[in-house]
């Protein structure tokens, strides 16, 4: 096959056996990638189920000519088996799709403590143990590519606090782990999909359902995220769904300085303090701190070009 192609390279996908979780492997087997095809047998909202639909995507990606094999473990104590699986089948891991995922909603003063731990573990901790023991073997190829999966969530919603707060994780996770993961090749980052699938299949407004169901197919997503895994881009998140992605960045207005440390100072710049204009987009802690630092200017500017200067750095 011409083009993007990833013939001799291993991937995990978790959460793979339905919805994008499952279009990203059929399509990186479509292209040559082995895959092992992780999926812990369970409801949305993270309750045991009867039935593991790894073993049907297996057969999926085998009847079209691929190689893939099911890993039934889940990821928030099962991380280092998913990853055994791979090395014992096929010798390296060379790629980490973090997929997995539940669902779930609440006011955020009723939400059950047992229901927002479910969620924090199977989001975030299981993000951070999959990495974990995928590290070293995808340090070892000194091309690694991990993907995370973050959600528009993190913007903030009502009736999700629980959701938002493990999604909105994933962009401070992703950004360190691409700072320290640059240093041994691997690339990360984060989408922000949005698809019809068995957890948005959950929204109430038929509408709006009908209407992801018809144009907002997984595919669309999972060719953003493949193509992704093929570039050199480190580090950034991505809002993706129906033919669209977005570069998303953290943001900050104009600063607003204080001759006063009394709030009555502060209260006197509530508009500066509250501007949206001439926006930056800080890459770092930092290059955050450097443009705080020359936000204060005199000596504290020159601290910032010192920073700034520092051979290899970069913000």
């Amino acid at each position: 096959m011409e083009g993007i192609h990833f013939d001799g390279r291993v991937a995990i996908v978790t959460g793979a056996g339905r919805g994008l979780g499952r279009q990203y492997a059929l399509m990186l087997a479509a292209r040559g990638a082995k895959v092992v095809v992780n999926d812990f047998a369970c409801g949305p909202d993270g309750s045991p189920a009867a039935e593991n639909p790894a073993d049907d995507v297996v057969r999926e990606i085998e009847q079209a000519g691929g190689v893939a094999v099911a890993a039934k473990h889940s990821v928030t104590d099962g991380a280092q088996a998913i990853v055994d699986t791979a090395i014992s089948q096929f010798g390296q891991l060379d790629i980490l799709i973090n997929n997995a995922g539940i669902s779930g909603g609440g006011w955020f003063a009723e939400i059950p403590p047992a229901d927002w731990q479910r969620m924090i573990d199977t989001h975030l901790d299981g993000t951070v143990r999959m990495s974990r023991a995928a590290w070293p073997h995808l340090a070892k190829t000194g091309a690694g590519r991990i993907v995370n999966s973050s959600s528009n969530a993190s913007f903030g919603a009502p009736f999700t606090t629980h959701y938002s707060t493990a999604k909105s994780a994933m962009i401070g996770l992703t950004r360190s782990q691409a700072a320290e993961g640059a240093m041994a090749g691997i690339t990360v980052n984060a989408v922000m999909p949005a698809a019809y699938t068995r957890l948005t299949a959950q929204i109430p407004d038929p509408i709006l359902r009908d209407y992801l169901a018809t144009h907002f197919p997984p595919e669309r997503v999972a060719a953003f995220v493949v193509w992704l895994l093929s570039s050199g881009i480190n580090g950034e998140i991505f809002s993706v769904g129906a033919g669209r992605a977005a570069r998303v960045v953290l943001a900050e207005g104009p600063a607003a300085l204080a001759t006063e440390d009394t709030p009555e100072a502060w209260a006197a710049l509530e508009s500066q303090v509250m501007s949206l204009d001439t926006m930056r987009a800080p890459l770092s802690l930092m290059d955050e701190l450097c443009e705080h630092l020359e936000d204060l200017g005199g000596e504290a500017a020159g601290i910032a070009e010192q920073i700034r200067n520092v051979p290899n750095w970069k913000p």
